[in-house]
């Protein structure tokens, strides 16, 4: 993989290629004008969340026209849902369909799209949180993992060469059954939603019981539904088991409050919320992420009455320009 194009660099492409940037490979990024600019001026500056003053620079490529990209062997896509069959028709038009390519997107929607247009298609889970603070400068809650996984049609030898080149970077694994990994982080990703209506990155709510009733049960219906439809657990990135959110669903909330502290204090800004707040709402993951889970629940028959009241005020809220967050109450006392 001696060039590798990335796509997009929002947080996620952002810290892939700062994290990348070291490696024998050529990385070459892909994005506006002015995003591509300030990376060629000043590089792309990271940092650990917990220590925002120790900066890493990594000098890489940007470009803003890909007609002066060298042709990838490789092109990892850092882009939303919303934009993955524009941006795929894109780069078939110019390099082909025949590169390799790894999608780096929340939810399971990618699997359905991707292979309209590339033959040889790799998915990744991302277990990390990422934000952009400003153009070329991106925070990280931790260094990876990212998950890997096909679903077939690539060769081995290809997989290998693919996941090697990430580890050079970033912890990489390759979950037996990738399914289950994207599954298990969809069901930590419907929280999403919820902390976006309440600006959670702007607000302390560890005080409030009703948030914490709301937190709980929308990831306990989520495990739910992943059961009914058959998925397994699959323990990557530290993200919360299922047996914990099995009993921070049952049981009195007293009870399961510690590991619910120790949890909320890992959620930064969150994909949907940077995309609903931060750049000014127009589109979201509610429904490659939410929906799904909704159209799951109704495809076998499972209950889920706070995700379908949260994803409900979402659509609503979600389409005013601008956005203003709700409180709690006000949402306690919706699906209430």
């Amino acid at each position: 993989m001696k060039n590798v194009l990335i796509f997009g660099a929002g947080a996620i492409g952002s810290t892939v290629a700062a994290w990348l940037a070291d490696t024998d490979a050529n990385i070459y990024i892909y994005d506006r004008e002015s995003t591509c600019n300030k990376i060629n001026q000043n590089g792309i500056e990271s940092y650990w969340g917990d220590e925002p003053q120790k900066r890493y620079k990594a000098n890489v490529s940007a470009y803003f026209d890909l007609d002066f990209i060298p042709k990838p062997d490789l092109i990892i896509l850092c882009v939303k849902n919303f934009s993955l069959a524009g941006v795929s028709q894109l780069l078939v038009d110019k390099f082909g369909d025949a590169v390799p390519v790894v999608g780096l997107q929340n939810g399971v929607e990618n699997q359905t799209v991707l292979p309209k247009f590339f033959k040889l298609v790799i998915y990744g889970v991302v277990c990390y949180n990422a934000w952009v603070d400003e153009l070329a400068v991106v925070g990280y809650q931790k260094k990876g993992p990212i998950a890997l996984g096909q679903k077939g049609g690539v060769q081995q030898q290809i997989m290998k060469d693919i996941a090697k080149l990430f580890a050079k970077g970033v912890e990489t694994d390759l979950p037996d059954n990738f399914n289950d990994a994207a599954h298990s982080k969809i069901v930590i990703n419907l929280a999403n939603s919820l902390t976006t209506l309440v600006a959670l990155h702007q607000n302390d709510l560890s005080g409030s019981r009703e948030f914490q009733k709301l937190l709980t049960s929308m990831t306990y219906e989520g495990v739910k539904v992943m059961e009914a439809a058959g998925y397994k657990e699959s323990k990557l990135g530290g993200m919360p088991g299922w047996l914990l959110i099995k009993a921070a669903g049952r049981l009195p909330g007293f009870l399961t409050r510690r590991p619910y502290l120790k949890n909320l204090k890992k959620m930064v800004i969150s994909s949907m919320a940077q995309d609903v707040i931060v750049n000014g709402g127009g589109a979201s993951e509610l429904e490659t992420i939410n929906g799904y889970v909704l159209a799951l629940a109704d495809q076998y028959g499972v209950s889920v009455p706070v995700n379908r009241a949260v994803y409900e005020i979402c659509k609503k809220e979600f389409a005013k320009q601008p956005f203003t967050p709700l409180t709690v109450n006000e949402i306690w006392q919706q699906v209430a």
